[in-house]
């Protein structure tokens, strides 16, 4: 009996937890064969008020009863928790009320009837009620899966607590009886010793926050929903409180809320409520700071009326208040005049000045240039600090308190570019909106546009970042030159990026316009920059010698010197990558990201960058690159980026060894954006899942994924990316049909490319042409793809060359050349780590007539990379566990074994679980 699954949006965050209690709702009704029974289906859930118990505790209930399992449920209540058997007689009503049957003994009636009568309950000895309800609950159990729902058990009567806990300990394998128990606090719900599985409801990531937040009030400004999600603190209840007053500080909170957490502040003490409200309103302001903006010292006496309650905790640290709902309350409870007061008294006793301006602003109602002027300070502080999320919220407030309308709409551009400096891409967006329905200026509103754009763009939306530019394409002529040739270059690198001809329909169209060519010359005549960098960027198209020609010449000039701006060093390292020239791109764009610390700009050349330390050999480089950047692009929502990253990560995992890890990225890279306005970020993964299944021995499944880099007729897609997979595509066409289509392909790229070349094109060429074409042919190009020495800039490219002509040799019976070309491939791979490469040389060079010298590993050395945990769970995947059944034995969810395993591939040098019997089985 499988339980129905709960949609993942039901509760956002809770995917973990509400798979543990679905797996318990399955298992208790399979009964003895239930994957659970050998440990119990007993469960306690705890977790701080408002962290979402009760609403896990409905949603399994509910799966439950659909599944065809009975519900018996009950709640504490502080009212009835003097009460005996109060919990026990909700709990076993609707068994009273299905009556006795000819199955129920003596005992069982007396229980029953105990539980609704005091004067019944009070003859029955507790042991024998304990074991009288136990004998119920399992009888019913037998009859019918039985799941039993206990929530607020800290506020249950203490008689009903014994019987249940009695009853959770003794549930056996056989009983078809499981027993979900819910309270507050962290493992303080039952008694200390109850010693019972523990399933602790933690706090919420910032984006399951984010998710509620959209959930409970769609559209909200992304500044004031990302206050939310920092006030609420992960709380759900906090959450959907603070959401639905539609700010961090509210005024008004719902009647739950005020019942629980809004007990008056003056109750505790005229002194202890104003601590209480300038603590509700301080920002990070020590404790002393707060008694004396309140009380004019620094006693300690006041706050403990507070600490007793439980409110807040005071200490070194500061004042933290012990929910995030209690402070929400202290705030509500104040009036608008009295959080102003408090806001202005901090303002006059704080030191910072940041915390004061900020303070001054939450005081003020209206235009205030002295506030305006000193939350521009503030924001120009933290740009200086790389605190870009805190400028943008100081620049947009300036804004609003700017009484100028000159400044109202510098300050608001200000926050848009610190909210792209920052990769916010909705706050981006938002500020956007807001600064030009400010302005008509024709500057303003490109260089705005050409920001908002960029951040569509890394989102993975590139047709909303061409809707957005063709806005703005009319004021080209009365924007200023380099506004116009920006303008001009965005459109050609957003439909480079996206390959749709509508999209080159338009960069072209732009480049007729008559005030084009008197702004390019200028603006290249006068190195105005970013604009002449960037247009050199976007204008290079297939002309590998042309990018080296710009680059040339910038570097020629001094752009790349000491001091240069990290976003030229970005644009001359992206040029470089068109001109073929790694150790360039390389060091260019290393130069920049050093410059860079998690910010929008620096997210365009971050995937660039690592795919170049890949080709380049510098492995350990791209795994720091993607894990950098990677993070910043799940927090942030940069789609494209995070799909890019996802690439060079998939290849170094295949080559590693570990082709499930690899497939796993890939397919979850695939569902991030839609690739059909995504062209380059399409190839990216072709070339990945190439790898991966060559890696993996499916060449066939390789070669399908490389040919749609190309037009049916055998066209590149795009000029650079598809240019460059020749020949991996060479050498998995195995049957005629592919290599007559593999050739054909060829044939269009040197015709491409002719003229215009770059020694790594060249090398391609003819490592393609060393495998497709005329056998007598064959070894003179081989011998040319290896001939230059730049080709070991791109180790794994000579590597397989090398591996490609060693098989030649040997093919051809000339053993020892083909030996000699083996090991020198086998000595690069080795290098680099590519375990999957070093397993096909190995065996092309025992067919050779080589040796394999090295020692057959034994367990303990195939083991010592892993961490004990990994141990574990390998030697049992080994055996032929699955997930689920090595989770049972070692108290894990069937998520975090497959975690394990993932991690524990690569160290073992193997792709997957069919492959450790084998590998275990060899030592």
């Amino acid at each position: 009996m499988n339980a129905p699954s709960p949609h993942p949006g039901d509760l956002p965050g809770r995917s973990d937890e509400l798979a543990v209690l679905t797996e318990l709702v399955t298992d208790v009704g399979a009964g003895p064969a239930g994957a659970r029974a050998a440990a119990g289906s007993v469960l306690v859930v705890v977790g701080d008020v408002g962290v979402g118990k009760t609403a896990l505790l409905d949603t399994t209930a509910r799966l439950a009863e659909r599944s065809g399992v009975r519900v018996l449920r009950a709640d504490g209540c502080s009212g009835e928790s003097d009460i005996p058997w109060a919990a026990l007689s909700q709990l076993l009503a609707p068994l009273l009320d299905e009556g006795p049957d000819d199955a129920t003994t003596d005992v069982e009636r007396q229980v029953l009837a105990a539980v609704h009568d005091p004067d019944t309950a009070a003859s029955v000895r507790p042991s024998a009620f304990s074991f009288g309800v136990l004998r119920l609950l399992v009888r019913v159990a037998r009859e019918r899966p039985t799941l039993l729902v206990v929530d607020d058990t800290d506020r249950l009567d203490r008689e009903s607590l014994r019987v249940l806990v009695f009853a959770a300990r003794r549930v056996r394998r056989r009983d078809r009886l499981a027993i979900v128990l819910a309270g507050r606090g962290a493992r303080r719900a039952l008694p200390a010793d109850t010693a019972l599985p523990t399933l602790e409801l933690r706090a919420l990531d910032a984006e399951a926050s984010a998710t509620l937040v959209d959930t409970v009030s769609p559209g909200l400004d992304p500044g004031v929903r990302r206050d939310i999600v920092a006030a609420a603190e992960g709380n759900p209840l906090a959450v959907r409180e603070l959401a639905a007053a539609g700010s961090a500080r509210p005024t008004t909170l719902s009647a739950q809320v005020l019942g629980t957490f809004g007990a008056s502040p003056y109750d505790l003490g005229e002194a202890t409520a104003r601590l209480l409200l300038l603590a509700a309103v301080a920002d990070g302001e020590s404790p002393a700071v707060i008694a004396r903006a309140a009380l004019g010292s620094v006693a300690l006496a006041p706050w403990t009326p507070a600490e007793q309650a439980g409110l807040v905790v005071v200490d070194a640290a500061g004042v933290r208040f012990r929910h995030p709902l209690a402070r929400a309350a202290v705030h509500a409870s104040a009036t608008a005049d009295e959080r102003r007061r408090a806001h202005l008294a901090l303002a006059a006793e704080g030191t910072d000045p940041d915390r004061a301006a900020w303070h001054r602003a939450h005081a003020s109602s209206g235009n205030d240039e002295a506030v305006a002027s000193a939350l521009a300070a503030t924001a120009t502080r933290a740009e200086a600090a790389g605190e870009f999320g805190a400028a943008e919220r100081a620049w947009e407030r300036a804004s609003e308190c700017s009484p100028d309308d000159t400044r109202r709409i510098t300050r608001r551009h200000r926050a848009l570019q610190a909210a792209y400096a920052g990769g916010d891409v909705d706050a981006v967006a938002e500020q956007h909106r807001k600064l030009v329905e400010l302005t008509a200026d024709p500057t303003v509103r490109t260089e705005a546009t050409l920001l908002h754009a960029a951040a569509a763009m890394l989102r993975g939306r590139q047709r909303q970042a061409m809707r957005a530019l063709l806005d703005v394409v009319p004021l080209v002529g009365v924007v200023d030159d380099a506004g116009a040739v920006l303008l001009a270059a965005f459109l050609g690198v957003t439909a480079d990026f996206s390959g749709l001809p509508e999209h080159h329909d338009e960069a072209a169209r732009i480049l007729r316009h008559p005030a084009l060519p008197t702004a390019l010359r200028r603006v290249q005549d006068e190195a105005d920059a970013p604009a002449d960098l960037m247009w050199a960027r976007a204008s290079t198209g297939a002309d590998r010698s042309r990018a080296a020609s710009a680059l040339r010449r910038a570097l020629e000039s001094g752009r790349a010197g000491p001091g240069a701006p990290a976003n030229d060093l970005q644009n001359l390292g992206l040029i470089a990558d068109r001109a073929d020239d790694v150790r360039q791109a390389v060091e260019l764009l290393s130069r920049a990201h050093a410059q860079w610390h998690h910010e929008g700009p620096g997210a365009f050349g971050a995937a660039v960058l690592a795919n170049l330390l890949v080709d380049h050999g510098r492995w350990t480089e791209a795994d720091g690159v993607i894990a950098r950047w990677g993070a910043l692009a799940d927090a942030r929502g940069l789609h494209r980026v995070a799909v890019e990253l996802a690439s060079p990560r998939a290849i170094l995992l295949a080559l590693r060894g570990d082709g499930d890890g690899a497939r796993e990225v890939l397919d979850a890279a695939r569902s991030r954006v839609d690739l059909a306005d995504n062209l380059v970020l399409d190839l990216r993964l072709r070339l990945a899942g190439a790898v991966t299944a060559s890696s993996g021995g499916d060449p066939s499944r390789a070669y399908r994924l490389l040919r749609g880099s190309f037009t049916a007729d055998g066209e590149p897609r795009h000029p650079v990316l598809s240019a460059r997979v020749v020949a991996l595509l060479a050498g998995v066409a195995t049957d005629a049909d592919e290599r007559a289509g593999a050739t054909l392909i060829v044939g269009k790229v040197r015709a491409l490319v002719e003229g215009r070349s770059s020694a790594r094109m060249r090398m391609l060429l003819h490592h393609a042409d060393a495998l497709l074409g005329p056998e007598h042919e064959s070894e003179r190009h081989f011998r040319l793809a290896l001939a230059d020495p730049t080709g070991e800039d791109w180790p794994v490219e000579r590597a397989m060359a090398r591996l490609h002509y060693g098989e030649w040799l040997r093919r051809r019976r000339r053993g020892l050349e083909a030996r000699e070309m083996l090991a020198a491939a086998s000595e690069s791979f080795e290098v680099l780590g590519a375990r999957a490469l070093v397993a096909r040389v190995r065996t092309e060079l025992r067919a050779a007539g080589g040796a394999d010298h090295r020692d057959v590993p034994s367990t303990q050395d195939l083991l010592a990379e892993l961490t004990p945990q990994q141990r574990e769970v390998v030697l049992l995947a080994a055996e032929g566990l699955r997930n689920r059944e090595i989770g049972q034995r070692l108290f894990l969810s069937p998520r975090t074994v497959g975690s394990h395993l993932h991690h524990a591939y690569p160290k073992l040098g193997v792709s997957g679980r069919h492959q450790l019997a084998a590998l275990f089985r060899a030592v």
